[in-house]
């Protein structure tokens, strides 16, 4: 896979970095997302937009139950703009942040043409996510359980469900987040193998270490 131009993180898993924590009122959400969609000092104008763009797509136009999508913002975003709160649907939200992506990456790229493409994931790329997610269930469960009140488990079958049936590669960022999230304490062996699916991916050198309150023991 082709490197990215970021050493950052990127898409929608970055955009719940910028929501992370209780919402605040300062900035509006169109605002947070416009904030989202802008381009790292490393990248071309536009990508950081389409980024979270063709993220947002994919996801909302799955197979997914909606639940599912609500489970993940949630909890990668530790709350922050809380769907459930504010009465938003998971998909409804999806909606809503690829249009404002959309326009963002238009300003930046008038003659532009907007393509969101289907994802060709590897059989491998999806055991390796999957196989991460399932190494990382037994802390991941307790804390998402103990942070958001969710089922022992829940979590953990949504960011499997999102690697097997929209995206590893979103899968995977979604779980880095996650960990963060939920402050799931990763181990040097854990961190390795972080970073070599984040090679697979074509992620950039910092992109595993830019995680929200990642630790490691």
């Amino acid at each position: 896979m082709a490197p990215r131009r970021t050493e950052w993180d990127f898409g929608l898993s970055r955009l719940t970095k910028f929501f992370f924590g209780p919402w605040s009122h300062e900035r509006t959400v169109d605002e947070t997302i416009a904030d989202a969609a802008l381009a790292y000092s490393d990248e071309p104008a536009g990508e950081a937009a389409s980024a979270i763009l063709a993220d947002a797509v994919r996801l909302e136009r799955s197979s997914l139950p909606t639940e599912v999508i609500t489970t993940v913002w949630t909890v990668a975003s530790y709350g922050g703009y809380n769907l459930d709160s504010f009465g938003v649907d998971g998909r409804d939200w999806l909606r809503h942040v690829a249009a404002v992506c959309s326009e963002q990456a238009r300003k930046a790229d008038p003659a532009g043409t907007l393509v969101i493409e289907a994802v060709a994931a590897s059989e491998d790329s999806v055991r390796a996510v999957v196989a991460a997610i399932a190494a990382a269930e037994p802390a991941l469960a307790a804390k998402a359980e103990t942070f958001f009140g969710h089922k022992p488990g829940e979590v953990v079958r949504a960011l499997e469900l999102v690697a097997v049936q929209v995206d590893p590669d979103l899968g995977f960022r979604l779980l880095l987040r996650v960990l963060g999230a939920c402050r799931v304490p990763i181990s040097d062996a854990q961190y390795a193998q972080y970073e070599a699916l984040g090679e697979m991916f074509g992620y950039g050198r910092f992109h595993v270490s830019d995680v929200e309150h990642l630790t490691r023991w």
